[in-house]
Formats: structure tokens, sequence, C-alpha cells
């Protein structure tokens, strides 16, 4: 008898599947879990050091993780710096999100979050942009000690100051230049373990 030869379709799939699984180890999920979703909420997609570095790590989480889905969220709407891999949709849409995480990149986008259903919001405090923004006043204090809302900056010396200033206790994980993948691993982790 002859041995039976593989298909080598069948082979590629398999190698596929391996490191599909490997790729969403890294970030705490198996392919057998949801769809996962993950919201990013910025004030708009222009030219911009946090645009510019927040849609390129989108870019290439969406190449390389396939079972997660990212959605942007724009307050307002105009060309971005670069072309997003994902879907883009306006503030409105906030109202069906459901119980996604959500991820906001500033206080004006954290205060309209805030509005929606979402149970958590993780306010990315890029930079400590309330020093600058004294036309917030009062509303300051909601985007930062709301208790839905848990910030998350990109530098230890932004937490000592976020934390001095409002009285709140920042999150230990410090997440450098708007790196998605250790944002979305961050957030699916703790939505996982709810």
């Amino acid at each position: 008898m002859s041995k039976k030869k593989k298909n080598p379709g069948h082979t590629e799939a398999v190698r596929r599947k391996e490191k599909a699984t490997k790729e969403m180890a890294k970030i705490g999920l198996g392919l057998n879990d949801d769809l996962q979703i993950v919201g990013f909420f910025f004030n708009h997609l222009g030219v911009s050091h946090l645009n510019y570095l927040g849609i390129s790590s989108i870019n290439r989480l969406c190449k390389t993780y396939a079972g997660i889905d990212i959605c942007i969220f724009s307050q307002h709407i105009i060309p971005p710096c670069i072309q997003p891999l994902c879907p883009i949709f306006a503030p409105s849409d906030l109202m069906r999100w459901g119980n996604y995480p959500l991820i906001t990149t500033s206080i004006g986008t954290t205060i309209e979050a805030l509005e929606s259903n979402a149970s958590t919001i993780y306010h990315y405090a890029f930079d400590p942009e309330f020093i600058n923004k004294p036309q917030y006043g009062s509303k300051l204090r909601i985007a930062y000690c709301d208790p839905r809302a848990v910030v998350i900056v990109r530098h230890e010396s932004h937490k000592e100051l976020i934390e001095a200033e409002f009285d709140i206790k920042v999150h230990d994980t410090i997440v450098p230049d708007c790196d998605v993948e250790a944002l979305v691993k961050l957030v699916l982790t703790e939505t996982k373990n709810e």
C-alpha cells in the first residue's frame, strides 16, 4: 500500500491556524474566544503626534490580529493623516456601542464618551492637557474622576501629576506612545476578568 499523500492546502491551513493561535495568545485571547471589539475615540484624525502614532499602531494591529476588530470614533470628521484599516464612526454612533471596551484620547472625548452607555471608559491621557484647557473648568474633574473612567498614561511623570492634581489612582500600567497593542491587551484582559 502506498502512503496517503498530504494535501498541501490542509498543511497550510494548519500552519496558519497555529500562527493565529500564537498571535492571539500574546494578548491573552484564544481562537475560540468571541470576536473582540475595541473602540478608540479621537478628537479628530488630522495631523497630530497622537493621531499619527495611534493610527499607525491601529493599522499594525489590524494586520496582525484577525480576531480583533478596531473601530475608530472621531469628534470632528476630517481627512485622516494616515488612512486607517478599520471603520470610522461619528460620536453619535457611541449610543449603540454597547458594553465593548472604549479608549478615549482626550478630555473632550472622555467627557463625550461618559454620556454613552459604555460601562468603563479607558481615558488614555497622552499628555497632561488639562494644564492648557482652562475652558473645561469643572468638566476636568468629570473626565478624570468619574467612577467609569480608568486613566492610563504614557509616562510616569504624567501619572504623578494627574494623581496629585485630581487625587485619583491612575492605572499602574504605563503605555508609551499610543501603543495600541498594549492598550488593547490591557483593556481586553481587564474586560475578560470582570
